[in-house]
């Protein structure tokens, strides 16, 4: 499989930007993206921003929204099936989880990925490919370990910047075979020839 999943950040800030650029370096000519802001149930400014990042670099934005009856379920498998790479973003974990599974977003993606496609998840979107992640509890008072589509072994922590959430990572790392600790605008990839990072900051906890 291949995945880029990155630890958080803001999409529009200089910061982040050797990051979307390398996105759309992915492959080996203009790509296809699509993206799915489904954790933030379709926030327009984020798809708004998502659009004018993307496309000022070279690549082709489709939009996958799934909290309106604007788009077919067959619409929205084509785009799946024509994208070059599936961008998942940020937002609420478990809303992620649950509207995926109903839309039947889940099938389709894993469908995708087994085919080759690049998926790349940041935040939520990136605990998703895990076995297991980090993410912000509900009510939003601390921390929790859930479980992802395992496309990846072992533990994700987003955000490991964040001083409670790396205490929290820590606490579970005895659990945890293999584990991965990656603070905002840090990149772990995993391709199906090789595997790297990109950015400064970053951890990597391996057993």
């Amino acid at each position: 499989m291949n995945l880029m999943l990155i630890g958080g950040g803001q999409l529009v800030a200089p910061s982040h930007q050797f990051i979307n650029r390398h996105v759309v370096q992915l492959t080996k000519h203009a790509p296809h993206i699509v993206f799915l802001p489904t954790a933030s149930r379709d926030e327009l400014l984020y798809q708004q921003q998502f659009r004018d990042t993307y496309e000022a670099i070279g690549a082709i934005v489709s939009i996958v929204t799934l909290f309106d009856d604007e788009q077919s379920m067959e619409t929205q498998r084509r785009l799946i099936e024509n994208a070059d790479i599936l961008y998942v973003g940020g937002g609420n974990y478990p809303l992620l989880v649950k509207t995926f599974a109903v839309k039947g977003m889940d099938v389709l993606l894993e469908q995708a990925i087994k085919r080759g496609k690049w998926y790349v998840g940041v935040s939520a979107g990136a605990i998703y490919a895990m076995e297991y992640g980090i993410r912000t509890s509900e009510g939003g008072t601390g921390y929790c370990l859930d479980s992802g589509q395992g496309w990846l072994n072992g533990c994700l922590c987003p955000h490991l910047n964040q001083k409670k959430r790396a205490a929290r990572f820590q606490e579970y790392l005895p659990q945890m075979n293999y584990a991965i600790g990656l603070p905002d605008d840090t990149v772990y990839i995993q391709s199906e020839t090789d595997h790297y990072r990109l950015g400064e900051g970053h951890v990597l906890c391996f057993k």
